[in-house]
C-alpha cells in the first residue's frame, strides 16, 4: 500500500508545538456570516463536491444531515442536567422513557496530541460531541451491517441527535433535541471500480482504514452542523462524491485518474477536488488523457482544484542548464527500506524540451560501480545483476520525457548511490526528479547533490487551467521560521511548460480535521490547504451557480492577501498570495460576481 502518499504529512515535535501553543485557529469556520440572495447562510446547501481521495470513513457523525425531526429529552432522574444512561429521548411523544429510549453520548475524541484543546474530555461537549439513543442500554454505540442495521436506519446505527438550541453550553432541560438522519455522502466509486450509492447501499462503503485521509479532507469540506460545532467544514450543507484512488505498485501509480474524474461529472459534481500528487513518470505538461480532460472540465466552467504536493523538501527534483558537448553527472541516494517496504524500485524521469536524441551518451553507474549504457532512443530492459528500463517519450507540446526504472534481480533491494551521467548533444534545460516503490514525499530515495525547491509541483497540479493550491503555517510551525510562512514542504512551480505552477496558498500546516474512528484530529500537507479553496467554490456556487473556473480563479487572485515576505508577486512559491475567504465572498456579495 502507498504509505505517506496522498497529500498528507504528520510528524511533529511534542515539546515544539507545546512553546507555539496559542488559541487554536480553526481556519474552516469563517467568523463572518455570508447570506445567499434569499438570506440564507453560505453553507454549501445545493452544492455536489467531487472528491478523489483514499476513501471515507461514512458513519462519523460529522457526515450526516440534521433531517431526522425535533424531539423531547426527559431527565429522568430530575437532577437538572443530562446524565447518559439515565436520561432518554421520547421517540414516540408519550412523555415516558422506555428501555429502548435511554440517551448516551459519543465523545469526539481529540486526537491532536493535548495542547490543541477543542474540547473536554470525558464530558459531554454540546458543541463537539453527539448524542445517541443506546437502544440496547449496552454503554457504547452500536453501527453498520455488523450490528444489525441497514441503509434505512438513520445514521446508519443507533441514531444520533443533537441539542436544537446551538447557543447552549450544555443540554438544557426542557430544550428539545434534534435527530441526525441522512448521509452527506451521496456515493462512492470504490477501489475495485464498484459503487456505492445513498439510499441503496452506501452502508458497504469499504472505508478509509489504512489511509485515514480522504475523511479528513470530507469534514474540512462537509463535516459537522453549522452554527453549532466549533469544529466544522467551509461548507457543511454540501454533499460529497468521493472516488477512491487504487494505487498500483510500480508507474504510473494511478492509471485510471480519467474514469475518476468521468464518474464524478456524472454524478452531478460542482465542483472536483484532486487529492493527490504524482511525480513518476509522468509528461507533468498537461498532455496525458486526464490532464486533457481536466482543461476540457475548467473550458467548460467546471471548477477543478489541485494540491501543488509535499515535494519541495523531499530533495527529490533537480534543475540544470547543459551545454553542448559538456558533461553532467546527477547522483541518487537509496536506502534499503523506503517506508514500511523493501525498496525494491526506483522510478526517475528527466524532462527537456527538445528532441529524443538529444544526447549523445548517457551512462548509469549501479550500487555495485558497474556501468550500463542506456540508449539514446526507443525503449528497453537491460537485464544484468541490477535490471534498468528505459522510454523516451515525447509530448505534443515537444516536451520529452526519459523514464528510467532501477531493480535488482530477485526483486532485492536497490540501496546504495546510482549515479546517471549524461553528454548532450545540444544546449538543454533539464528536470530530474525521483520517487521509489513507497511513492512517499518522505524523500527516502533522492538525489544526494544538486537538488531544490524550484518546480517540486507534482501532478495533476500540472494540468492546465486548474486553481493550483499551495500550503502556509497556521497554529505551530515545524521546519518554518514561523506561523504564516509557506510550509517548507508546499509544492513549488515553475512547471516546465513555463507555468507559474502555483495561484494561490491555503491554510496547511497543522490545521484540523476529522478523523476516523470518531476522532478530531490535525493535518497537515497541500492536501489540507487544498480544502479550503474547495469549500470556497462551493459556498460562491451557492450564491452564484453562473460562476466559471475562470472567473473563481480570478477572483480568488484579485482577493488574495499580499505580505511584503512573500516577495514580488505573483511567483512561483506564493501564486498570487494566501486565500482570502472573506474577501472573496464580499466581492460576489457585494459586486455580483
Amino acid at each position: 500500500m502507498k504509505s505517506l502518499k496522498l497529500l498528507f504529512l504528520f510528524f511533529i515535535t511534542f515539546s515544539s508545538v507545546i512553546a507555539q501553543v496559542k488559541e487554536p485557529d480553526i481556519t474552516t469556520v469563517l467568523k463572518e456570516k455570508f447570506t445567499d440572495r434569499n438570506g440564507n447562510p453560505l453553507t454549501g446547501k445545493g452544492i455536489v463536491i467531487g472528491d478523489i481521495d483514499s476513501g471515507i470513513d461514512i458513519f462519523h457523525p460529522f457526515f450526516f444531515f440534521a433531517d431526522g425531526g425535533e424531539f423531547n429529552w426527559i431527565d429522568v432522574n430530575d437532577d437538572g442536567k443530562f446524565t447518559m444512561g439515565i436520561d432518554g429521548v421520547d421517540l414516540n411523544n408519550d412523555g415516558l422513557i422506555s428501555d429502548n429510549e435511554i440517551l448516551n453520548y459519543l465523545e469526539i475524541t481529540d486526537k491532536t496530541f493535548g495542547p490543541f484543546k477543542i474540547s473536554d474530555k470525558n464530558v459531554y461537549n454540546p458543541d463537539m460531541d453527539f448524542l445517541y439513543n443506546d437502544k440496547n442500554k449496552n454503554g457504547k454505540r452500536d453501527y453498520g451491517e455488523a450490528a444489525g442495521f441497514t441503509e434505512s436506519d438513520a445514521t446508519y446505527g443507533e441514531q444520533f441527535f443533537i441539542p436544537a438550541n446551538f447557543e447552549a453550553k450544555e443540554l438544557q432541560v426542557g430544550e428539545k433535541i434534534i435527530g441526525l438522519k441522512t448521509s452527506k455522502i451521496l456515493a462512492v466509486r470504490q477501489k475495485d471500480g464498484s459503487i456505492r450509492r445513498r439510499g441503496i447501499d452506501l452502508i458497504k462503503n469499504e472505508g478509509d482504514e489504512y489511509f485515514n485521509h480522504g475523511t479528513g479532507v470530507a469534514g474540512m469540506l462537509i463535516g459537522g452542523i453549522y452554527g453549532l460545532h466549533k469544529l466544522h467544514g467551509l461548507a457543511p450543507d454540501a454533499e460529497l462524491v468521493m472516488a477512491d484512488i487504487n494505487y498500483d505498485y510500480t508507474p504510473r501509480f494511478v492509471k485510471n485518474f480519467p474514469d475518476l474524474m468521468k464518474f464524478m461529472r456524472e454524478e452531478g459534481a460542482n465542483v472536483m477536488l484532486f487529492e493527490d500528487g504524482e511525480w513518476a513518470w509522468e509528461p507533468m505538461d498537461g498532455t496525458s488523457p486526464e490532464e486533457i480532460l481536466g482543461r476540457q472540465y475548467c473550458e467548460e466552467g467546471m471548477p477543478v482544484v489541485t494540491a501543488t504536493g509535499n515535494l519541495a523538501a523531499a530533495k527529490c527534483v533537480f534543475n540544470d542548464t547543459m551545454k553542448i558537448d559538456g558533461k553532467y553527472s546527477y547522483t541518487i541516494t537509496s536506502e534499503r527500506l523506503a517506508g514500511n517496504k523493501l525498496n525494491n524500485g526506483i522510478f526517475v524521469s528527466i524532462h527537456w524540451k527538445g528532441n529524443v536524441d538529444d544526447f549523445k551518451s548517457i551512462d548509469i553507474i549501479a550500487p555495485d560501480l558497474k556501468t550500463y549504457s542506456i540508449p539514446t532512443s526507443g525503449s528497453g530492459f537491460i537485464k544484468q545483476d541490477y535490471r534498468i528500463s528505459y522510454e523516451y517519450k515525447k509530448s505534443s507540446k515537444g516536451n520529452v520525457l526519459l523514464a528510467l526504472g532501477f531493480y535488482k534481480k530477485d526483486s532485492a533491494s536497490v540501496e546504495g548511490d546510482w549515479t546517471l551521467n549524461f553528454e548532450p548533444k545540444n544546449n538543454i534545460v533539464i528536470r530530474g526528479s525521483v520517487n521509489d516503490v513507497s511513492q512517499s514525499w518522505s524523500g527516502k530515495t533522492h538525489w544526494k547533490y544538486k537538488f531544490g525547491t524550484e518546480g517540486t509541483l507534482t501532478y495533476p497540479a500540472a494540468m492546465d487551467s486548474t486553481i493550483k493550491v499551495g500550503a502556509y503555517v497556521v497554529n505551530y510551525a515545524w521546519n518554518e521560521k514561523a506561523v504564516g510562512d509557506i510550509a517548507v514542504y508546499s509544492g513549488r512551480g515553475p512547471s516546465i511548460t513555463g507555468d507559474l505552477g502555483v495561484d494561490i496558498c491555503a491554510p496547511g500546516h497543522s490545521t484540523f480535521a476529522t478523523g476516523k474512528n470518531f476522532t478530531y484530529r490535525t493535518f497537515s500537507g497541500t492536501s489540507a490547504a487544498a480544502p479550503h479553496i474547495t469549500g470556497l467554490i462551493a459556498l460562491m456556487l451557492q450564491y452564484d451557480r453562473t460562476l466559471t473556473n475562470s472567473k473563481i480563479k480570478s477572483i480568488i487572485r484579485n482577493t488574495a492577501i499580499q505580505e511584503e515576505h512573500m516577495g514580488k508577486l505573483p511567483n512561483s512559491t506564493w501564486g498570487w498570495g494566501k486565500l482570502n475567504i472573506p474577501g472573496a465572498l464580499k466581492h460576489i456579495t457585494t459586486n455580483g460576481n
